[in-house]
């Protein structure tokens, strides 16, 4: 690991993770309370759930930027591969960063798609994986922590 994470650096990414938690909890209640026709009768309770996950992958990719030019020196040209270098650097395993670079993608048709050409189903079965997130916050704590950023 390089020299320690400047103050504003860690800072970001600790807004980044309080974005990302509490993404996860408005779509942690919409998986539970919004059945499938709901969902895809319902065009708010669409925007709301589309516009979280935009959120919440933009707050990770914000914090892989952080890492990976904190570490390297040099930001990703993709959003996919910001994912794949925190596997580089051994923030993420190389499962999670698999998976973490098709929630970029994901991110990436929703954040340039609009209307019917998003598919509804494809954004509902993303409810069932909000775990991606979860694990991810763990992953960059617990390198944070083993850098020492965290203090004690």
């Amino acid at each position: 690991m390089s020299d320690d994470l400047p103050a504003d650096r860690l800072q970001r990414i600790l807004d980044a993770a309080d974005t990302i938690e509490d993404s996860l909890g408005v779509l942690a209640r919409k998986r539970r309370t919004v059945d499938r026709e709901t969902y895809r009768n319902d065009s708010d309770t669409r925007d709301v759930v589309e516009r979280r996950f935009v959120k919440t992958t933009e707050a990770a990719l914000d914090i892989g930027t952080v890492l990976v030019v904190h570490e390297l020196g040099h930001p990703p040209e993709s959003n996919p591969e910001t994912m794949q270098a925190l596997s580089d650097i051994d923030v993420l395993s190389d499962e999670l960063a698999d998976e973490m670079a098709a929630a970029a993608r994901f991110r990436n048709v929703l954040a340039h798609t609009y209307g019917d050409a998003i598919e509804d189903e494809m954004v509902y079965d993303a409810l069932e994986d909000l775990e991606r997130y979860q694990s991810f916050l763990v992953a960059v704590r617990e390198y944070l922590d083993a850098m020492g950023a965290l203090g004690e």
